[in-house]
């Protein structure tokens, strides 16, 4: 028998070829097409029998689908559990203490919607959903491939997705700015920070200009198709689409869009609301710091190498009796190389020293660019001969087997025809038109993968799994009404994601309990939970657990924006890569993890073993993985033993030396609740034992860092809040 992979392409390719036969007959005219092609109506609102659990139309089409699979909804969690979802959900940290105790106190529907205002106007909200946006557009600040070179303005195209969620920007001025921002004056300089996405692409180092020029057309027409419109566009780049209705013909109207783009760096002052901005002394200060360490290590570098060469030639035995003097030989970068690593002049600490200096200084794979605080950006503009480019429909995807050229054009079965777009008398850029017809209201797929992906991020999977393949070969959906019905309410509140997860976190389903007392019967008829009538439990992504660690140990640092911090990195590692820098000072690593370096030749251990999102790919659902690295990341690395001395410290400060306070306070920091009576009574018996600390010898690695109020390495509180930090409860969300 054939496999489940073989039979579907047998079963639904038929069915394709007649989609795409339909495409080319009649005309331009489209015959038939089926959802999410469809246009885009407001469904009616369902009616339903339980309608006291109804909040919001979300929960009547919800429950509309579990009535009629005879479920039941679970009840509504408990009011620490939805707080901890909106905070997890919205800021990507959690509670503190405080917040916590106020809110237990009164969590009344109005005092939740308070707490909803709350985190939206956090500027954490940006910085949380602004990382979701990062992994679908592949951000990172190097071009990748095997030079990797280094492109130190990319975080300003960073702090410009943080910038737009944070000010509710309207999501059709998002896809504008991003595509086309050039071609919009009234978006300004702002908008043109906004083609940082068109740079995003890989740089994989073909041999010719050719071959260079079809990856980033290639990139970004796929990443376009997929981000914005949820369709595989690039599986049609060599041939029509095997599964949805898509020819060959439309990747390469819809690539004739870009021809004529030309990526660059261009210099665009800082606005008042970036980080130079802001805080303009601090940033003079930071950029002087980071000159004179640059400085410093230059200085070092020519001091020693100079040294070195002089050694060479005083080794030198001349071949001539003449008076040569006068004469000075230089020393070739080769010959350097050679008698320092491999004559008996340099002894073992001097080899290594020159083998620093060769990493430090490299040519590829080096992130110690001295830009970083230069006013530029990656922008695109159009080629002065845009109206000569030509685009081809190339055999196979050969840039050498062309076949007839194609004028821009939209897709077919998006728009009902395959009429090209008129470019007579345009005076400004293709990719303006683009943009418009993916932000248009008319569009049937923006608005339906967009709010997908919304529900996705908040519950951990979306009504369409596949986020971004809303096509024959993706998941599907059985609630495909629930989607249209919240895409209409997106495009007619002026495109506002702050007015979808109000939407979507009022309502019942979103606070559903983990717990349903009739689970088991109910997981025979619905194993998957697709018709939602429990909530699912979510494991935290890499970066909000690194998050978290800092904050509740009390030394989350929450500056926002401008250049990349290095994290602190084992050399073997670094190493690997290959490549070099140095950490930067401790304030500046315990900021959030959205503004780490992220090179794409390295990925932080501690982040791959959560299945972080690869900056090489367009990432719309992470991966969930419970593997062994993930025990040694959380258990023996020198950063989460920091962490837990940290909030051991933080912990003394506030309860003192009283063993019952310490243990209620280490629950309440790190769990937001009181431990129970049995866990209290293990607790206290762990910090009562006299025998070492499990942890002494590892904890010695990273005392050179401890401040003098750190407790010492032998502190049974320090274990204790190790052991808290690796539990379950602290990585997955309830």
């Amino acid at each position: 028998m054939p496999s489940f992979s073989r039979l579907s392409f047998f079963l639904i390719a038929p069915l394709v070829a007649s989609a795409t036969a339909d495409l080319r007959t009649g005309g331009n005219t489209v015959q038939a097409r089926d959802w999410p092609w469809t246009e885009l109506r407001s469904p009616e609102v369902p009616g339903v029998e339980q309608s006291e659990w109804v909040s919001n139309p979300i929960d009547a089409f919800v429950l509309a689908q579990i009535e009629t699979h005879e479920l039941e909804p679970a009840p509504p969690a408990s009011p620490r559990a939805r707080l901890r979802r909106l905070y997890f959900g919205l800021i990507g940290v959690p509670p503190r203490p405080e917040d916590l105790r106020a809110f237990l106190k009164d969590p009344s529907p109005a005092a939740y919607r308070q707490q909803i205002e709350k985190l939206l106007d956090d500027p954490g909200y940006g910085e949380r959903w602004g990382r979701h946006w990062l992994d679908l557009v592949r951000y990172a600040d190097s071009a990748g491939g095997g030079t990797d070179f280094p492109r130190p303005h990319m975080w300003r195209y960073r702090d410009y997705v943080v910038r737009a969620f944070n000010q509710d920007r309207p999501y059709d001025r998002f896809i504008r700015e991003q595509l086309a921002g050039d071609a919009f004056s009234g978006y300004g300089n702002e908008g043109r920070l906004g083609l940082g996405f068109l740079h995003q692409w890989v740089n994989v180092s073909k041999d010719t200009p050719q071959e260079r020029r079809r990856d980033f057309l290639n990139d970004v027409v796929g990443v376009t198709g997929s981000v914005f419109l949820g369709m595989t566009v690039e599986c049609a780049r060599c041939h029509d689409h095997k599964f949805d209705p898509i020819p060959a013909l439309d990747y390469y109207r819809i690539e004739a869009f870009f021809a004529p783009s030309q990526v660059s760096t261009a210099a665009i002052p800082f606005s008042e609301y970036e980080a130079p901005g802001l805080d303009p002394e601090r940033w003079k200060a930071k950029e002087q710091a980071w000159k004179d360490r640059l400085g410093e290590r230059k200085k070092w570098q020519d001091a020693r190498l100079e040294e070195f060469k002089e050694r060479i030639r005083k080794g030198r035995v001349l071949a001539s009796s003449a008076d040569l003097k006068d004469l000075v030989v230089g020393v070739s970068k080769s010959e350097l190389k050679t008698t320092v690593l491999e004559s008996d002049l340099f002894g073992p600490e001097e080899q290594k020293t020159y083998e620093l200096i060769s990493r430090q200084s490299a040519r590829f794979v080096n992130p110690n660019h001295p830009d970083y605080f230069e006013p530029k950006a990656y922008t695109v503009s159009d080629s002065p001969l845009s109206h000569f480019v030509a685009t081809h429909v190339l055999t196979g995807g050969d840039f050498q087997l062309r076949e007839a050229p194609v004028e821009p054009g939209f897709l077919t079965a998006a728009t009902g025809n395959s009429d090209d777009v008129d470019l007579t008398g345009l005076g400004r850029s293709r990719r303006k038109l683009l943009a418009e017809w993916i932000a248009s209201p008319e569009n049937p797929l923006t608005a339906r993968v967009m709010v997908n992906r919304l529900w996705h991020y908040h519950f951990g999977k979306g009504l369409v799994a596949t986020t971004s393949d809303f096509g024959n070969n993706g998941s599907g959906t059985v609630q495909s009404e629930l989607i249209d019905w919240l895409a209409t309410r997106f495009i007619e509140s002026g495109w506002s994601i702050k007015d979808m997860h109000r939407l979507i976190v009022t309502s019942s389903v979103y606070q559903q309990s983990m717990k349903h007392p009739r689970a088991e019967e109910f997981e025979t008829v619905d194993p998957q939970n697709r018709y939602l009538w429990v909530r699912s439990p979510v494991r935290l992504e890499a970066e909000v657990i690194r998050d978290s660690l800092l904050a509740v140990s009390g030394e989350l640092n929450r500056d926002i924006g401008g250049p990349p911090f290095f994290p602190e990195v084992d050399d073997a590692v670094l190493r690997r890569a290959p490549t070099w820098w140095a950490p930067s000072p401790p304030e500046e690593r315990h900021r959030r993890t959205m503004y780490m370096l992220n090179y794409r030749s390295l990925e932080l251990p501690f982040l791959k073993a959560f299945d972080r999102a690869s900056p090489n790919l367009s990432c719309p659902v992470r991966e969930t993985t419970s593997v062994t690295p993930q025990v040694f990341a959380l258990f023996n690395s020198k950063f989460v033993l920091q962490r837990s001395q940290a909030l051991a410290s933080l912990i003394r400060i506030e309860a003192g030396d009283d063993p019952d306070r310490q243990v209620e306070q280490a629950f309440q920091r790190t769990f937001q609740r009181l431990p129970s009576g049995r866990e209290l009574k293990r607790c206290l018996s762990f910090l009562d034992r006299s025998q070492d600390s499990i942890r002494t010898r590892i904890l010695a690695s990273a005392s050179a860092e401890r401040s003098p109020t750190e407790p010492s390495n032998d502190d049974r509180l320090t274990d204790l809040c190790l052991v808290l930090l690796n539990s379950n409860e602290f990585v997955f969300l309830e």
